[in-house]
């Protein structure tokens, strides 16, 4: 079982891969989790282009980056989304990430780890509508880190108890995305 770990922000200076490198620590010793294979998969390394047609992750012409970003999101049978809130939302190029695909999302799970000024709270609910439209199962808890709080000088200072929170996130996406799994599989037979 291959879970991702998907890092939505491009901006220079960024929180989100101290965050995510954070979230990848902790995965790779989580309890119950041996048999998962976790993968950062960061936007940053995609250099994805802004979508400008729909059907370029299936077009056998379409754009190089593209594919490898389809086969990478394809292989995965969950993820987790480490998620800035910009302006309330889900930043745009992560937001473009995800619409340049379609099946590869389908039916598969998701654990959100947000951080913004109140949390992310607000782009961790817009996630929670968006992946709706491919049956995404989310797990109900998430992660959220508040900028003023839990990075002092700009830097992450995560506790005992945000890796606690992450862990019972982390099992949960686990267990979920075995059941999902597990399901799809006998689905397809």
């Amino acid at each position: 079982m291959r879970i991702g770990i998907v890092i939505g922000s491009v901006r220079e200076g960024r929180m989100g891969k101290p965050i995510g490198d954070w979230v990848a620590e902790r995965a790779r010793v989580q309890e119950d989790a041996q048999d998962v294979e976790w993968e950062v998969l960061d936007l940053k390394d995609f250099d994805l282009p802004v979508m400008t047609d729909e059907n370029w992750a299936q077009a056998e012409d379409g754009p190089a980056e593209v594919h490898r970003w389809r086969d990478a999101v394809d292989a995965c049978d969950g993820f987790v989304f480490v998620t800035p809130e910009y302006n309330r939302n889900i930043p745009g190029a992560f937001k473009n990430a995800y619409d340049l695909l379609s099946r590869q999302w389908m039916d598969k799970t998701l654990a959100i780890v947000a951080y913004g000024g109140l949390g992310g709270v607000r782009a961790n609910e817009a996630w929670r509508v968006t992946v709706a439209a491919y049956n995404m199962h989310v797990v109900g808890s998430s992660v959220n880190l508040i900028r003023r709080v839990d990075f002092p000088g700009g830097r992450p200072a995560l506790t005992d108890h945000h890796d606690a929170s992450l862990a019972k996130v982390l099992a949960r996406l686990v267990s979920l995305t075995r059941a999902v799994t597990a399901e799809r599989e006998r689905a397809s037979i």
